[in-house]
């Protein structure tokens, strides 16, 4: 928690959606205790934070994707999206595998993936989040009926 007064009471009068695909785009824990505010809700921070996400995500490999580097061929094993930074898994001429980082302009993609693996306890919480979405949906329009 940052530490400073809630942001639905401080200042946003406007509750836009926020939903689990921005955190995972942001590479934060898909852990519903993780990314809830005090409110219940997904936090509203993530909003702020997408647009700029989504403009380096565009730009770079995906979580698997082959690529090339100075050292040769590799396969992305992890992004630091904000710093745009690619960590790739690479093998040196003994076959034995090493990992190395690379800013993303020293990459490039030979062949991207479509979608990203995710395990047991991903899946887990990606359910429970969506119940979480759904909640949020309901509730907002729950609230926009009481509008009118």
């Amino acid at each position: 928690m940052c530490g400073r007064e809630l942001c639905c009471c401080s200042f946003l009068g406007n509750f836009e959606t926020v939903s689990i695909k921005m955190a995972k785009e942001q590479n934060i824990s898909l852990n519903p205790s993780k990314i809830s505010g005090n409110c219940g809700r997904l936090m509203c921070c993530l909003k702020y934070e997408q647009d700029v996400y989504e403009e380096k995500l565009s730009r770079l490999p995906k979580v698997g994707a082959i690529v090339k580097t100075a050292d040769g061929e590799g396969v992305v094993n992890s992004i630091e999206t904000l710093k745009e930074i690619i960590k790739v898994k690479l093998k040196d001429e003994n076959d034995e595998t090493f990992f190395k980082r690379y800013p993303a302009s020293e990459v490039k993609i030979i062949k991207n993936v479509d979608t990203e693996v995710m395990d047991e306890e991903e899946k887990e919480n990606m359910a429970e989040l969506q119940k979480l979405e759904e909640l949020e949906k309901e509730d907002k329009n729950s609230q926009d009926d009481d509008i009118f």
